[in-house]
C-alpha cells in the first residue's frame, strides 16, 4: 500500500471503466476496486496521518451491484470535522479542473455526519465544484468510468500541498470572492467550547490588540464566504494554530503577514505555518510563549482539546518585536503585569 508522504502527491489521475465505489462498511473498509477487484491506490482514505481505512473486500463484486451510468469524479470522505474536512475532502478536487464529469462522489463517514457536513460546508464546496451536482454513494456502486485523482492535499508533509491543488482552490475561491474588511484581524477561538481547545486569558489578549485597531473575528459567526473575503482583505493577523488558519490559506493575499500563537504543543504548527506560506506566498511567524499546557483530570498527552498557559509579557513582547503591536499600550502593561490568566476547573498541568 502506498506509504502516506509527500512523494506520493503526484498531480495525476485514473480513469476507471466500471469501477466499484464503496462506502465504509461495518468494518470501516472503503475505497474503490477497479472492474477486477484491485484495490485503487488514489482512493486509500486516512484516518489520521500514519492510520489509513482497510481496502474493501474484492468478493463484492460478486454481488449485483446498482451502476451509475456516465462519467463521476471520486472525492473521498466527507469529513464532518471542520480542519479533516479539508484536509480529508477537498484533495481530490483539483482534477475539477481538467476533467469533465457529471459529478462530484462523497462517500460518508457515519450514519449522519454525511448530512451535517454538506449542508455545513456547502459554500465552501460550492466554489470549488460549481454547478456540478454532489452526490453521495451510500452503497457499493458500479460506475460506468470513474476518475479518480491522487489527493493534492492532506496531513503531515501533505499539507503544502501541490502546484495544481493550490493553483485550482484559490483560484477557484478568487473568483468567487470580494475582499473586504479590516486590515488588522485577530482571528478568535473564546467563543468555542472548552473541549475545542484553546489558551487561557484570550479574553484579555483580545482586548489589548482592539486597543491597536485589531477587529476580533469569531469565524464561526459568519459564513465561510465572509470567514474568506475577511482574509483576502487582512493584512496583519494574528490568531492561535488550527482549523481558520486552514481556511486563511485559500484567500491570503501575498503581502499579508500572520502571527500563529501557539496554543499546545505540537508538530503541526511547523506544517501549518508552511502550508500558509506556500499556498498564498504571506509571511508567518511562529509566535511560541507557552508555559505549560492543561489537559483534562486524567489525561497524559497534549491534544487538541488542551488548554495552552502563556507567558503573556512575552507574548505582547514578541508581537511588537515582529511589527503586530505597537509597544506601550496600556492594556498590555495591565495584563502582563498580572501573570499567566488562569480559569482551572479540574484539569493536569503538562510541560
Amino acid at each position: 500500500m502506498a506509504s502516506y508522504n509527500a512523494t506520493a502527491m503526484s498531480d495525476r489521475v485514473v480513469v476507471l471503466q466500471d469501477a466499484v465505489v464503496c462506502p465504509p462498511d461495518e468494518s470501516g473498509r472503503c475505497g474503490v476496486l477497479d472492474k477486477d477487484g484491485a484495490f485503487v491506490e488514489f482512493s486509500l482514505d486516512h484516518i489520521r496521518p500514519r492510520k489509513a481505512r482497510e481496502m474493501p473486500d474484492p468478493a463484492l463484486l460478486a454481488e449485483p451491484l446498482p451502476v451509475l451510468p456516465g462519467r463521476h469524479l471520486f472525492a473521498g470522505p466527507m469529513h464532518p470535522h471542520f480542519g479533516h474536512f479539508l484536509l480529508e475532502s477537498t484533495p481530490r478536487l483539483w482534477a475539477l479542473d481538467t476533467e469533465t464529469v457529471a459529478s462530484v462522489l462523497f462517500i460518508p463517514i457515519g450514519p449522519k455526519s454525511y448530512w451535517r457536513a454538506r449542508k455545513s460546508y456547502a459554500p465552501f464546496l460550492e466554489m470549488l465544484c460549481g454547478s456540478l451536482p454532489i452526490n453521495r454513494i451510500s452503497q457499493p456502486t458500479r460506475v460506468a468510468e470513474l476518475v479518480v485523482p491522487d489527493p493534492g492535499f492532506g496531513h503531515e508533509a501533505r499539507m503544502k500541498g501541490t502546484d495544481r491543488y493550490r493553483a485550482f482552490t484559490r483560484g477557484r475561491v478568487a473568483s468567487e470572492i470580494t475582499a473586504a474588511g479590516p486590515e488588522r484581524l485577530y482571528i478568535s477561538r473564546s467563543g468555542l467550547s472548552d473541549n475545542k481547545g484553546g489558551i487561557f486569558g484570550e479574553a484579555e489578549i483580545e482586548a489589548v490588540l482592539a486597543e491597536d485597531g485589531y477587529e476580533i473575528f469569531h469565524p464561526q459567526r459568519h459564513s465561510q464566504r465572509e470567514q474568506l473575503e475577511r482574509y483576502a482583505a487582512a493584512r496583519r493577523i494574528i490568531g492561535l494554530d488550527g482549523s481558520a488558519l486552514h481556511m486563511a490559506a485559500y484567500a491570503l493575499h501575498p503581502d499579508a503577514r500572520v502571527a500563529m500563537i501557539a496554543r499546545r504543543r505540537s508538530a503541526i504548527l511547523p506544517r501549518l505555518a508552511d502550508q500558509l506560506r506556500r499556498f498564498s506566498g504571506a509571511t508567518v511567524d511562529i509566535v511560541d510563549c507557552l508555559t505549560a499546557c492543561w489537559v483534562k483530570e486524567g489525561g497524559t498527552r497534549i491534544d487538541y482539546a488542551s488548554i495552552g498557559e502563556l507567558d503573556m509579557a512575552a507574548l505582547f513582547r514578541r508581537l511588537v518585536e515582529l511589527g503586530f503591536l505597537r509597544a506601550g499600550l496600556p492594556g498590555m502593561a495591565e495584563v502582563a503585569a498580572g501573570g499567566p490568566v488562569l480559569d482551572l476547573r479540574g484539569g493536569v498541568r503538562l510541560r
